[in-house]
């Protein structure tokens, strides 16, 4: 298959011309054909007499940067330790995705980072505010308001909210935060070659400044290395979808827009849509600086090659999408990035040895012109991929399952890729190329896409109700059926503190009952594996249901149980049973952990 796919092609400016630039800004994305880009590919090295380092994780990671970093954290929440490298200096200098859905940042809320993200977003976005779409930036006619989400109506199905906040923002929160779940990350360090063998996976690590060679022996290696993903290539895993859709640029610069934007600074995405333009800007800082994504543009009608826009015409592009004077405002060009917006999801996420698994965008392209309602799909899906595997990786590194764990996460988290993608490319088509004879899945809503997706097969236990065959529901009303996500309910705890029902789901399984003496919480006592267990009522110690809405949410009768995964999702609904809830909980188990 041809590696001529998504993509960005950065060109850092450093003369008035663009036409000779002296240095190349590569990420983890795919050139364009014809550009002077290359791809990394593994090459077999002869490491006979390289010793194998004294300390190998159990677990390695080629890429730290969104996906790859949330890999390690999760996997030192839950106990294991791993060491991810990043050929990149560091974490991400430059403004790009910005956009954290709801379900990230339940992911957040889970690892106790929530708060301090939401204080860092509000420092330059109203997380309420959604993005705009206007004929320009400054004094251009709105012609629409996108994701205008009703605070009120998100709180009754999750206690977090959506955030805004750059990638050289988030990136050095969670890269600070890391080492305290044992993550351990090293930069400018390049993955030269692997190679699964019985018991682990052989790595080979590369210092890009001394060139000095180490050999480590891990249990598994994670590749969140990007679109452009020398993994992928490795494993022979190909991937499909409705392929390349548009050559694209954005023009990342310095300015003063302050003075012009008045209420719309607070939208971290305001989309142009004119006679000659196409693009949206994303700004920081206020309105500061930020960058301006042009995806059509008069005259440009095949769109855009690499090293092919000069200063004065990305000036002039500033100007007609801005409404504002670059020279008065002091608009200054940091660099121009190429980039091809494609939808692309890879046929398997993990190697046939079954010990290398691939993430993020090595295993997904999404358009990220669906910021257009719902952004950032391609690194929220990430973060859902590192989600599944961690506490799978964690719990059978910890003896509490068996490996066939983690097959399910193939068959999880590939269909999930699936869907997002489409509904990804769904935006792209309604709202960019307003259909132009193209195909797609029907348009589902945003709380259904961040929060309503189901797993119909993996690490539970199925259960005979027809809705089980869904992939997605309504999270306002869910089924409450394994694979889907555990419904949100408001508790108070004994010091009168308010809290989620999800605040509940940890490192451990939870078994959530309306009865105070149902026999499944002695059951949950009498397992070979730690169960948290909570009768959850109007009465219930040490949780006490607020609006004494449980019952209805979870759509329990009496007698049930629900037995809830460490992320959060629903492994099995448990029967009313008048006796044998010891062995029916165990086999349970079984099924779930081994298969």
């Amino acid at each position: 298959m041809s590696e001529t796919l998504a993509i960005r092609y950065t060109t850092r400016v450093t003369d008035e011309s663009f036409s000779c630039p002296k240095t190349l800004q590569l990420d983890e994305t795919i050139p364009l054909p014809g550009s002077r880009r290359t791809i990394f590919d593994f090459e077999s090295i002869n490491h006979s007499i390289t010793p194998f380092e004294d300390a190998s994780p159990p677990v390695i990671i080629i890429g730290s940067s969104m996906v790859g970093m949330f890999m390690g954290v999760l996997l030192g929440y839950h106990g294991i330790h791993s060491i991810s490298f990043d050929r990149h200096p560091s974490t991400a200098i430059h403004p790009r995705a910005a956009l954290f859905l709801l379900r990230t940042s339940e992911v957040l809320r889970q690892l106790g980072l929530e708060d301090l993200f939401i204080s860092e977003s509000e420092k330059n976005f109203d997380l309420d505010a959604g993005m705009l779409v206007v004929e320009k930036l400054y004094q251009g006619k709105t012609i629409a308001a996108c994701q205008e989400s009703d605070p009120k109506e998100v709180a009754k199905v999750t206690p977090s909210k959506r955030l805004w906040l750059t990638q050289d923002m988030f990136e050095p929160l969670l890269r600070n935060n890391a080492a305290t779940f044992g993550a351990q990350q090293k930069f400018g360090q390049v993955v030269e070659w692997y190679e699964e063998v019985d018991g682990g996976v052989i790595v080979i690590v590369r210092d890009t400044h001394t060139q000095e060679v180490k050999k480590y022996k891990t249990k598994y290696l994670i590749a969140a290395d990007g679109n452009r993903s020398a993994t992928r290539r490795k494993e022979n895993i190909q991937w499909h979808g409705p392929g390349n859709l548009a050559n694209s640029i954005s023009i990342n610069f310095k300015a003063d827009l302050v003075p012009y934007l008045g209420t719309r600074a607070v939208h971290g995405v305001t989309y142009i849509m004119n006679a000659d333009f196409t693009g949206g800007f994303r700004l920081i800082a206020g309105g500061k600086g930020g960058f301006l994504i042009v995806s059509k543009a008069k005259g440009r009608e095949t769109g855009f090659e690499p090293d092919s826009v000069f200063e004065k015409e990305a000036r002039e592009m500033f100007e007609a999408c801005s409404g504002i004077d670059a020279e008065e405002c002091g608009f200054e060009v940091d660099f121009i990035s190429y980039w091809t917006v494609a939808a692309y999801n890879a046929d398997e996420y993990a190697s046939k040895g079954g010990k290398v698994f691939i993430m993020g965008d090595a295993a997904h392209v999404m358009p990220p012109t669906a910021d257009l309602n719902i952004g950032g799909m391609g690194g929220n899906t990430g973060v859902a991929d590192a989600c599944d595997l961690a506490w799978k990786m964690a719990y059978v590194l910890s003896n509490k399952a068996s490996p066939h764990l983690l097959k399910t996460y193939n068959q999880e988290r590939q269909p999930a890729g699936d869907f997002s993608m489409h509904q990804a490319f769904s935006r792209l088509v309604n709202r960019v190329f307003h259909g132009k004879g193209l195909e797609c899945e029907k348009e589902l809503p945003d709380l259904v896409c961040e929060l309503g997706y189901r797993y119909t097969s993996g690490a539970m236990v199925p259960s005979d109700e027809n809705d089980m065959e869904r992939s997605h529901e309504d999270p306002h009303d869910p089924y409450v059926l394994p694979g889907g996500r555990l419904p949100h309910v408001w508790l108070i705890d004994v010091d009168g503190e308010k809290l989620s029902s999800l605040d509940l789901v940890k490192r451990n399984f939870v078994l959530f009952t309306t009865d105070v003496g149902s026999p499944w919480l002695q059951a949950s006592e009498k397992q070979s594996i730690a169960i948290d267990a909570y009768p959850i009522n109007s009465s219930s110690q040490p949780y006490l249901d607020v609006e004494d809405s449980t019952k209805k949410v979870w759509k329990m009768e009496d007698g049930e149980a629900l037995l809830v995964r460490p992320d959060g999702i629903i492994a099995w609904k448990a029967p009313r049973m008048t006796s044998g809830h010891d062995e029916q909980l165990a086999e349970a188990l079984r099924i779930v952990l081994h298969g």
